[in-house]
């Protein structure tokens, strides 16, 4: 089972350096690595709309509109990292014109949409929810960042950023055995032709 510990020191094998006991053991090796694992396992996560990582919510209204240019913005989750998709319905169908902006001191989704529903790729950071190939491409990504602090050697950092760009593919293409093709909305020709909403088409 993965931990933030096995990832660091997977990634400190690829690079021939000394194990650590935990991020905050004190040591170089760990003090390197405690600077920018959620930095990288942040921006692994918002690389891709993982399936493991996907959650889906009811989005809940700012008081105060917009200044100009949409009627409503809604506050996004706190552990918000990616927008996958967004909706007027709870059936997830169609989709809605909106915009990622900031309110005061919190990120909003702005629509003119009263009621919106959103898919969207979470931070996680237990590591026991990631699968094996995620886990192995966040360490020599990893592994990559620490090159330079580590070991000091730019031979190393290139080796590892040809096999991580490998890793990530593979481990899309396994996440995206995780669930089926999403269904598209008909043309505005079809959706005249018999009549369905505009938001609605036969699943």
């Amino acid at each position: 089972m993965a931990s933030e510990t096995s990832i660091v020191n997977f990634a400190l094998r690829a690079l021939g350096a000394k194990r650590i006991t935990s991020l905050t053991d004190g040591s170089a090796n760990a003090n390197s690595a405690n600077d920018v694992y959620e930095m990288v396992r942040d921006q692994a996560l918002r690389a891709h709309n993982w399936n493991f990582a996907t959650k889906r919510i009811q989005l809940a209204e700012i008081v105060d509109t917009p200044t100009f240019g949409f009627d409503h913005q809604h506050a996004l989750p706190s552990d918000w990292i990616r927008t996958v998709s967004v909706h007027d319905n709870d059936a997830g169908l169609g989709s809605l014109e909106y915009k990622e902006e900031t309110t005061g001191s919190q990120r909003a989704l702005l629509s003119d949409s009263a009621t919106v529903y959103l898919r969207y790729v979470a931070k996680i950071t237990d590591p026991t929810f990631y699968p094996s190939d995620f886990v192995v491409a966040l360490s020599i990504e990893l592994a990559k960042r620490l090159a330079l602090a580590i070991p000091n050697s730019n031979t190393i950092k290139a080796d590892l950023d040809e096999e991580v760009k490998k890793l990530i593919l593979g481990a899309r293409s396994n996440d995206a055995m995780g669930s089926s093709t999403e269904k598209r909305p008909p043309g505005s020709w079809v959706s005249a032709r018999f009549g369905w909403p505009s938001n609605r088409w036969p699943r």
